[in-house]
């Protein structure tokens, strides 16, 4: 894999190219079907990132405004396992299974000391938003009727834990899951349609981004903290969050 040497247009600091990205990937992969009525698509891979870019959003110097910086941070790897199984249990069920694990980490982030060397503080970084494992378990029911056929799709959907910020993670996710169910409707004709959506119906609370501003430590010569200075001398803490429960309905005609 190869992403491209470039610089960020619209960085109002630090606007130096940046190196490319390079990434080694080894995949070792299946896909099978068992009595017609069972497939089962199995992948393990090893990535290994050289050059990682990486942008970060930091406050000017007065702490006026926020800036873009562009870098390559350094090295980081993974590897995981993916798997798909879906089981068609009759015509009109079917039953979906999708597993992801992986493990990923920094292996080596470089900064000046200084003194004209470099400290490894990969210690310090973790590969954010990206969960040791992932569950999705899902079905859909196909239900005929003299009035068009129905549908009906539900799964679960879990995270485990993970981070939000890449340097000194403050914003912790705790593993969570989301489940969700929807009714579809379409008439013989093929024109009218309609669906009735739940989402998140257990109106689960959980973090998909957010800021992280940690202000340095005054007695610590040692600690430049170069991606995440204090906003106005104070720590700050930014999250955002998904989606609520929700319900929604959708009719349309297909002309």
């Amino acid at each position: 894999g190869f992403k491209s040497g470039t610089f960020n247009p619209r960085a109002s600091a630090n606007e130096d190219a940046v190196n490319p990205e390079i990434v080694d990937s080894i995949e070792l992969g299946m896909k099978s079907e068992w009595n017609d009525n069972l497939r089962a698509n199995i992948t393990i891979f090893d990535l290994d990132h050289k050059d990682r870019q990486y942008v970060s959003v930091l406050p000017t110097e007065d702490a006026s405004e926020l800036a873009q910086v562009l870098g390559n941070v350094g090295k980081s790897s993974a590897t995981g396992l993916e798997a798909e199984i879906t089981y068609q249990a009759t015509d009109d069920l079917t039953f979906t299974a999708a597993i992801g694990l992986i493990d990923a980490e920094f292996d080596e982030v470089l900064e000046a000391d200084g003194n004209g060397g470099f400290n490894n503080i990969a210690d310090r970084f973790e590969v954010s938003n990206t969960p040791e494992r992932t569950i999705n378990l899902g079905f859909t029911y196909f239900i005929p009727s003299s009035m068009g056929e129905f549908s009906v799709n539900g799964n679960y959907y879990y995270r485990s834990e993970y981070g939000i910020t890449e340097l000194d993670n403050l914003l912790v996710q705790e593993g969570y899951g989301l489940l969700n169910l929807s009714i579809n409707w379409q008439h013989d004709d093929g024109n009218w349609y309609a669906g009735l959506h739940f989402k998140n119906i257990t109106d689960e609370e959980y973090l998909v981004g957010g800021y992280q501003f940690v202000a340095p430590d005054p007695s610590d010569p040692t600690n430049r903290d170069l991606y995440t200075p204090g906003l106005g001398g104070d720590n700050t803490l930014i999250g955002y969050y998904g989606a609520p429960a929700t319900v929604h309905l959708t009719a349309g005609y297909r002309f």
